[in-house]
């Protein structure tokens, strides 16, 4: 297969798309020449004994196919790439590192435990644990909707034992509750060898049952939306053996009335209840990630508005990212 130059790669991420347009109307020119090229040599063959000069013309135009037929495949590799080229690659200009996915095949490429057949399972599974108890957090499956990154994850909490122990608070800072549904679009994208910024805006949706032993009837439904801000900054070696990164999160809380009944209130005395209007939070996951599998960090609460009480204690958590290549 002909070689592909590697500065014919780095391009410009706003003329991929275009590119690989070019390529495959080159494809079906090469197409219709090679088609032309084997007519000719079947009218040779069918004609009386051909002569050494016609021999040779077959042997030439056979070379001649062969040669269009391996770019056509050289071809091939660079259309697929063209179509699924972002950031990763290239040397993009400034403003396309903003909002850098326009369509599902950058998507595709860019979330990359997102698999071509639309979905992937097991993503990831958190612990987060404090003295006060902890929490599992499994994303079970994941996929794409276009330009869209979405996932169904689950959070499991143990360890309180009553609802003013701040559960449901904490709750709020390590993933959500039992049906947690997902939803993520990257904002800013700047990547190298050693460091990385990765903005998105992450909205969720989650839903939970109430508290045992709450005065709120079972059958109300606790819920709310998240719609979330991330900023993620990465420091790591050549080689992404290890590295050092920081993950600030804004969120504003909507949710509903008996979501906004099990909260805590920072004042002690205050009955539980008085919470009925969105609010916002925020925290920062501080850690170290090794092999690009593993991570270790610990969540920490920074603020809300004046609604709410923070959590007590700082999570600590260690990631787990099965590896898709086995």
């Amino acid at each position: 297969m002909k070689s592909i130059d590697k500065e014919f790669l780095d391009i410009n991420v706003g003329t991929a798309p275009d590119m690989a347009d070019i390529l495959k109307s080159r494809n079906k020119g090469l197409d219709l020449e090679v088609q032309s090229l084997e007519i000719q040599i079947k009218t040779i063959s069918v004609s009386r004994t051909p002569t050494l000069d016609e021999i040779k013309q077959v042997i030439n135009l056979q070379t001649e196919i062969l040669d269009k037929n391996e770019e056509i495949k050289t071809n091939d590799i660079l259309i697929a790439y063209f179509e699924s080229i972002n950031s990763y690659f290239g040397k993009p200009e400034m403003p396309f590192r903003f909002f850098p996915i326009g369509n599902r095949y950058e998507g595709n490429f860019f979330y990359n435990n997102v698999s071509s057949s639309g979905i992937s399972t097991l993503n990831s599974f958190v612990i987060q644990a404090s003295e006060n108890g902890g929490a599992a957090n499994a994303e079970i499956v994941s996929g794409q909707i276009a330009a869209v990154r979405v996932s169904f994850s689950s959070v499991i909490q143990g360890g309180g034992k009553a609802i003013d122990s701040l559960e449901v608070n904490t709750k709020l800072f390590t993933g959500g509750g039992i049906s947690n549904l997902r939803f993520e679009y990257p904002v800013f994208y700047y990547n190298r060898q050693n460091i990385l910024f990765y903005s998105a805006f992450k909205p969720s949706f989650i839903a939970d049952i109430p508290v045992f032993g709450s005065d709120i009837e079972r059958e109300s439904f606790s819920g709310y939306a998240d719609l979330a801000g991330e900023f993620l900054v990465e420091v790591r070696t050549d080689g992404g053996e290890f590295s050092l990164f920081a993950n600030f999160k804004g969120s504003h809380i909507r949710g509903t009335e008996a979501f906004y009944n099990t909260l805590k209130s920072p004042d002690s005395n205050a009955p539980l209840g008085q919470i009925d209007k969105p609010f916002w939070i925020s925290q920062v996951y501080a850690g170290v990630s090794v092999s690009k599998r593993f991570r270790i960090a610990a969540n920490i609460p920074i603020a809300t508005t004046s609604q709410i009480q923070l959590p007590d204690k700082i999570q600590i958590g260690i990631q787990i990212t099965p590896d898709k290549d086995k």
